[in-house]
């Protein structure tokens, strides 16, 4: 095979940007850029370009005035990706793309990719023909793909040939779950329905990345992604160092190794001893029950999940739908038809009361004592995010519980504690098909995003956090003052913790009453 006929997409800062919120730092990037450079991998895509306003890292937006910073080698092809999901979909489409692409020519970006789902492709054609127009190489990068039926998928592709508007098609293998021979099944029918290049985008939940990525070169692609040290959503992708190094032997290639040899090691090593991406066994299991990678990914970043936890969570999600990741988790589902007159009234519950709610961090084991002088000093009831390993369950009034992963893992302990138990009962039977506490105390709410109010029975939140919904029920019954303890904070450079600190903070702003943290904690200044 002649170089020329395949070409090798490095999407590091897109794809690893999932762990990161695409905040790479100024040293990684230009030790990055300087390695592709000299590597002559063929594309870099630099990052996503999301249609929609955010506070997310420069490479979830990659927009020109920052790619422009960057030194590139003349020959290597800059990339960015779309989300078919942020198009506007009425006749304004055109509108909303002039406002985050300019002209070609006037952009050091030649490719755009276009990541779809099989039912939005009929509807972004007209997108698809507009960027071409602007003078780019686009590329439809089809999601999903296991779950595609070759009836379906052959109907896409004629769609598309039709239109006469895509540069190259592209195969994802979003869940990790496809083996050789299905690369294989997948690559024939490109090939007889496709008159064009086709690429593969592999993830290595099952550690197949690089032998399914080999095997669509061998059955007639001509692009395929890899990143340094494989980092990318959920377990990753094929490395980049691996697959450079195969192609370089099995089609006597020359990439470069050195410069992405010492990248991977100098810079992205650490980074993955840091996020801990890659295959392992919650991977593979999520692969197997089409499980949405970021459910894992969610779950792995958070400490108080412990492996048989983490298990637990992935077969009761292997048992309802999770092939589409939703931060707020089923809440578009669970937020329909609840009926809040049978919900339990709160009012008055701690009138004039003061309340301290636990969280579940290290400082309440370690301020046990200063804790249960505070709480009979203060004439505090007591709220517990959960169920509390550190605190002495006779002083708490109550476990407060909100975030279906968590009720997804204790669930089967909730009948012990079910007298004190406030629980949104009505979305636990929509994820659950049950009720798990007879005597709980049924308290609803819904999400809607930026909301946040509180009523009798029920309350509206910003999202499932049990703190706001801690909260909320403190509010509706009255109390005094609210005290929080045991919110220590994570990593004070992790997105976990900048998500909890800026929900806090809109807490905050939403009450007159006063929310006082007694514990030491990143999320506030102590």
């Amino acid at each position: 095979m002649k170089k020329a006929n395949l070409k090798i997409l490095d999407c590091t800062l897109r794809d690893g940007g999932y762990y990161n919120d695409w905040r790479f730092s100024k040293d990684t990037v230009q030790h990055y850029i300087k390695a592709i450079n000299e590597s002559k991998i063929d594309i870099l895509e630099i990052g996503f370009r999301f249609l929609k306003k955010n506070n997310l890292g420069i490479f979830a937006n990659s927009l020109d005035n920052n790619i422009n910073r960057y030194n590139f080698r003349k020959n290597l092809k800059i990339a960015v990706m779309i989300n078919a999901s942020d198009f506007d979909l009425s006749k304004n489409y055109k509108k909303q793309l002039l406002k985050y692409i300019s002209k070609k020519e006037n952009s050091r970006v030649s490719i755009i990719r276009i990541a779809t789902h099989l039912n939005e492709v009929s509807k972004i054609i007209p997108h698809i023909k507009f960027l071409k127009k602007l003078g780019y190489y686009v590329i439809l990068n089809l999601m999903q793909i296991d779950k595609v039926s070759s009836k379906d998928l052959i109907k896409s592709l004629n769609m598309l040939k039709k239109s006469n508007s895509l540069s190259a098609f592209y195969f994802a293998d979003s869940f990790g779950s496809l083996n050789p021979s299905d690369v294989k099944k997948i690559s024939n029918i490109i090939k007889r329905y496709w008159n064009k290049e086709f690429g593969f985008h592999a993830h290595d939940n099952c550690g197949l990345a690089l032998q399914n990525a080999l095997t669509a070169i061998e059955y007639g692609a001509r692009w395929i992604d890899s990143t340094i040290q494989g980092m990318g959503r959920g377990a990753g992708n094929v490395t980049t160092e691996d697959l450079l190094c195969e192609i370089n032997d099995i089609y006597n290639l020359k990439y470069n190794l050195s410069p992405i040899f010492k990248l991977s090691q100098d810079q992205f090593k650490k980074l993955k001893q840091n996020y801990k991406w890659g295959k392992s066994i919650y991977y593979h299991l999520s692969a197997k029950l089409q499980i949405h990678p970021t459910y894992i990914q969610e779950l792995l970043k958070d400490d108080r999940y412990g492996h048989h936890e983490i298990l637990e969570i992935i077969n009761s999600l292997g048992k309802i739908k999770s092939s589409s990741f939703n931060p707020y988790m089923l809440n578009n589902f669970i937020n329909e038809k609840i009926n809040f007159k049978k919900c339990w009234n709160s009012k008055n519950w701690c009138k004039n009361r003061n309340i301290i709610i636990l969280g579940q961090g290290q400082s309440i084991k370690r301020n046990n004592s200063f804790l249960t002088k505070f709480i009979k000093k203060n004439k505090c009831n007591v709220l517990s995010l959960n169920i509390n390993k550190y605190f002495n369950k006779n002083l708490i009034n109550f476990f407060v519980v909100a975030h279906e992963s968590r009720i997804l893992v204790d669930f089967a302990k909730y009948k012990t504690i079910s007298k004190k138990l406030i629980i949104p009962m009505d979305r636990v039977k929509k994820i659950l098909g049950k009720s798990i506490a007879k005597n709980a105390k049924n308290y609803g709410f819904i999400v809607k995003k930026d909301n946040f109010n509180y009523y009798d029975k029920y309350c509206i939140l910003p999202n499932n956090l049990a703190i706001g919904y801690a909260i909320a029920i403190s509010l509706s019954g009255r109390c005094s003052k609210i005290y929080l303890a045991g919110f220590d904070g994570f990593k004070s450079d992790s997105a976990k913790n900048r998500e909890m600190k800026n929900y806090l903070k809109f807490l905050l702003s939403k009450t007159e009453t006063k929310i006082i943290n007694i514990t030491p904690s990143k999320y506030f200044k102590n």
